[in-house]
């Protein structure tokens, strides 16, 4: 199973490197830090004691087998601090996003694990006690970056103020989904944090009006900023993408994470404000 994972994720990966190689040892280098990733989400239900009770995976039948029984084992043994209503523990559920990586050993078989997870409560779109978006116009895709076949992912990091504007933005990582040698691929990384930490200077948020986030000075949103050339790039879910993961860079200012959370838990097109979630994991994650 996994030597099929393996020659897919270089099959994959090798035929979407638009951008020409000309530094062979550099692109040895980049394929070797080539990674396989897969973001399974579903939820959790959480005791009094911290503990998992049960959990569900959404679409379990797109997903492979091996990743189902994976997240059968681990999240079992996850543990969570209680969750608490008025300093009373409660029986709580958690919306779940788990990050899965899969790198190769170096005899032909991969390593799979669990590299990421989030959870936090559901909530509607209109729901006042959470940061909701007001106008967020999609950044530009830079044209000489298309024209070389760059692509990838940027996950922003915003510090939104109690006017509902962005008083701060940065690239907390890019993940590349080209690959190129060493200088091609910090153009590429550069150019497209550029252009969304551009756009989203000019987004604004409607701050919450109810509950225990009313009052806070400012708040970290977290979301990650496609870019594809093609809808194709984007793969289904329960299917695996090859990508190059990019440096973490967390600015002071958003530096109180939940264990276990990564930029790249947050799938295209979601938000998270992770600090305020009510479930704390205790269970750390490596990698």
């Amino acid at each position: 199973m996994h030597r099929l994972l393996s020659a897919a994720l270089a099959v994959a990966f090798l035929g979407a490197a638009a951008p020409q190689v000309v530094d062979a040892q550099n692109a040895r280098q980049a394929r070797q830090e080539v990674a396989a990733s897969m973001l399974v989400t579903g939820h959790v239900d959480v005791d009094r004691a911290g503990r998992v009770t049960a959990h569900v995976l959404d679409q379990s039948e797109k997903l492979p087998p091996y990743v189902v029984g994976l997240v059968d084992r681990a999240v079992p043994a996850l543990r969570f601090e209680p969750v608490l209503v008025d300093g009373v523990a409660v029986l709580a559920r958690a919306r779940m996003s788990l990050r899965l990586a899969a790198t190769p050993t170096g005899n032909g078989e991969m390593n799979l694990r669990i590299a990421s997870a989030h959870f936090g409560d559901e909530y509607s779109e209109d729901d006042p006690s959470r940061v909701r978006s007001a106008q967020m116009t999609p950044p530009r895709y830079p044209p000489d970056i298309a024209r070389m076949g760059g692509k990838g992912t940027v996950y922003l990091a915003l510090r939104v103020g109690r006017d509902g504007t962005v008083e701060d933005v940065a690239a907390e990582q890019v993940n590349l989904t080209a690959l190129g040698n060493a200088r091609q691929m910090e153009r590429i990384r550069g150019a497209l944090a550029q252009a969304a930490i551009r756009a989203a200077r000019d987004w604004t948020f409607v701050p919450p009006t109810e509950g225990e986030l009313v009052g806070r000075d400012y708040w970290v949103m977290r979301l990650p900023v496609a870019y594809y050339l093609d809808q194709k790039d984007e793969a289904p879910y329960g299917q695996w993408s090859a990508y190059h993961p990019g440096e973490r860079n967390t600015p002071d200012w958003a530096a109180s994470l939940q264990p276990g959370f990564r930029p790249d838990t947050l799938a295209a097109g979601g938000a998270a404000t992770p600090e305020t979630s009510r479930f704390k994991l205790l269970t750390s994650f490596e990698g």
